[in-house]
């Protein structure tokens, strides 16, 4: 699930890689009477060490559009936008977006778009002029509060993408690239194994923002799958079902499976039987296939599809 690249090996040692150009861009922001925002979650990388590893990592193309969220100040819109076909920045806080067009508004391939990332049209956000025009890619420092709603807002999406290079509150980073068994494996771990391999860039400290914030974050760069790793009846079952367990993931794993509204503790005491799975287990220990054929098991072809099924918003803040 998890992977490395060359960026690992270099992430210490850059402590003096600092932004040169803090106070300028303080000087900037007040003239619009913005504050760097905690609810937005507006830590601004201000870094040039980590921006041009993170757009390294992107790989931005002539012909590629690249979708940012968040792009805050701007670090890595420039750099994208001078690389890439087109670059669309979704920013949900109007003063800072106007503070935006004012410095980068010159770039002819910039577009800015003024909406919450959770709510605007993905569909649309992606969309190309040309078919034919090279791949979408994603590039963020993703605000920490709306890390879970995005990713699974994004993966969900019925939209073709190629990468996505994210800059994620390293605790969440540790989550999705977790092993069965580990502290950090739950329900984001098994969603996103589904619909993506991660691959782990490098930490990244927390003097690289500004302002500075009380944890490290980490860089991963997601691959979508060709095709889901696992063969599931009913996708919408099985992310359910993992919601179900998590939520109880310190229960015996029958026990957990049966918080599913539609599953009685008899069926999943028989459902983990016949997947080949102890059901005196603890969830943390399924892997993705495992959920996979309990889902198959308790939702097999022909079964009415689930109301409100699929995965959830709040996908981790179940887990218990």
């Amino acid at each position: 699930m998890a992977g490395s690249s060359g960026m690992q090996g270099q992430e210490r040692g850059h402590g003096a890689h600092r932004a040169t150009h803090r106070a300028e861009l303080r000087r900037w922001l007040e003239r619009y009477g913005v504050r760097p925002s905690r609810r937005l979650g507006q830590n601004f990388l201000v870094d040039d060490y980590w921006a041009e590893r993170i757009v390294a990592a992107v790989e931005p193309g002539p012909d590629d559009l690249v979708i940012e969220v968040g792009p805050g100040l701007g670090a890595l819109t420039e750099r994208l936008a001078q690389r890439a076909g087109r670059v669309r920045a979704v920013e949900v806080d109007r003063r800072l977006a106007a503070a935006l067009r004012e410095r980068l508004g010159h770039l002819p391939n910039l577009e800015l778009v003024e909406g919450d990332i959770l709510a605007v049209d993905l569909d649309r956000l992606v969309s190309r002029r040309d078919p034919a025009e090279g791949p979408v890619k994603l590039a963020s420092n993703l605000p920490y509060a709306i890390t879970s709603p995005f990713l699974v807002r994004w993966l969900e999406a019925p939209i073709r993408w190629e990468r996505a290079v994210l800059t994620l509150q390293a605790e969440v980073v540790d989550r999705l690239v977790a092993a069965p068994g580990a502290a950090a494996y739950g329900a984001l771990t098994v969603l996103v194994a589904y619909h993506a391999r991660v691959e782990r860039l490098g930490t990244v400290p927390a003097g690289a923002f500004w302002p500075r914030p009380e944890v490290d974050s980490a860089v991963v760069r997601l691959w979508p799958h060709p095709r889901p790793p696992v063969a599931v009846v009913d996708p919408a079952a099985l992310f359910a079902l993992v919601r179900a367990a998590f939520s109880q993931r310190r229960k015996r794993l029958a026990n957990a499976l049966a918080a599913h509204p539609a599953v009685e503790r008899a069926q999943a005491e028989a459902a983990c039987r016949a997947a080949g799975i102890d059901p005196g287990t603890r969830p943390e220990t399924v892997d993705l296939e495992g959920f996979a054929r309990l889902a198959n098991q308790l939702f097999p072809p022909g079964r009415p599809p689930l109301p409100g099924g699929g995965p959830s918003l709040d996908i981790m803040n179940n887990e218990h």
